[in-house]
């Protein structure tokens, strides 16, 4: 079913069931080990289950947010994954996004390609390390690898974006403008602030724990799975020296690094990061 935005104008802070222009995507819900994720495709993409990938949003987005990664598409088979909004409590967050791609109820192929970014980037690592045969390419956008590696005041600053009315409405145009950088379109900043309102302090609180608790440096070493990196210059909440950092610590990983962008390339400067995605994804995934 194909979700239509009746409002062309964005807002800010949106209501929940609006979608801005350029962000309408197919919605599939999947009962996966108990919880409801949501899947958004694209309109008459690629149904070739060979070049599958498997995006994984960052902490409080939706998979939504890669909606400008329309053009690989027709060459690809975008699969954009969304956390369930309240995962089990038997589980962390991060825990049960593991194991639910690896369940059999995703629906997920053998073997297919990750692209993580930020919080999913921790996911997809995690997956990674765990499940290596199943990981045909690996593509990480700012990087979330250890605490140590994420400036923790913007960190804190970016939970701001998930808090109640009326903090929300004065407090997230800022912070997306933050994460996002000048360069972020309106309707992107609005997709930021519509989804993150949706999540729960509970749950988000819960994502923050598996975030201080992270530390998967160690394993990095080990992973022989094709790696891009790709990290916008300006991110304040992940620096540039850090994902060079992870970029050295797998073997054979390539690092791009797009100057004028910040934590979010791929709403921002989505030209550039599709080129150095789509190229490298294709190439693995031939």
């Amino acid at each position: 079913m194909l979700e239509i935005l009746n409002s062309p104008r964005p807002r800010f802070v949106p209501e929940p069931e609006e979608i801005q222009p350029g962000y309408e995507l197919r919605l599939e819900e999947r009962q996966v080990r108990g919880a409801a994720v949501r899947l958004f495709t694209f309109p008459n993409g690629s149904e070739d289950v060979a070049r599958t990938v498997v995006c994984l949003p960052g902490l409080g987005a939706s998979g939504r947010s890669f909606a400008p990664m329309a053009p690989l598409a027709s060459h690809l088979r975008l699969l954009l994954w969304t956390p369930a909004l309240r995962t089990p409590m038997t589980h962390s967050p991060l825990e049960w996004n593991v194991a639910s791609l690896a369940h059999p109820d995703a629906g997920l192929p053998e073997r297919f390609a990750l692209l993580g970014s930020s919080f999913g980037s921790m996911v997809a690592l995690a997956f990674t390390l765990a499940y290596p045969e199943r990981v045909r390419a690996l593509v990480l956008v700012s990087p979330v690898a250890s605490v140590h590696r994420v400036r923790r005041w913007a960190l804190s600053l970016s939970t701001l974006v998930r808090m109640p009315k009326p903090f929300a409405y004065l407090f997230a145009p800022t912070v997306a403008r933050v994460l996002g950088g000048q360069h972020l379109p309106p309707e992107g900043r609005a997709e930021i602030v519509r989804e993150a309102r949706r999540l729960s302090p509970l749950e988000l609180l819960r994502r923050l724990k598996d975030v201080l608790a992270a530390d998967y440096l160690a394993g990095l070493e080990q992973l022989r799975v094709p790696t891009l990196i790709i990290q916008g210059a300006r991110d304040t909440l992940v620096p540039l020296r850090y994902a060079r950092d992870v970029a050295r610590r797998i073997p054979g990983a390539r690092l791009e690094v797009l100057r004028e962008a910040s934590h979010l390339p791929y709403m921002s400067h989505s030209q550039a990061f599709n080129a150095f995605a789509g190229d490298f994804l294709l190439q693995h995934l031939s």
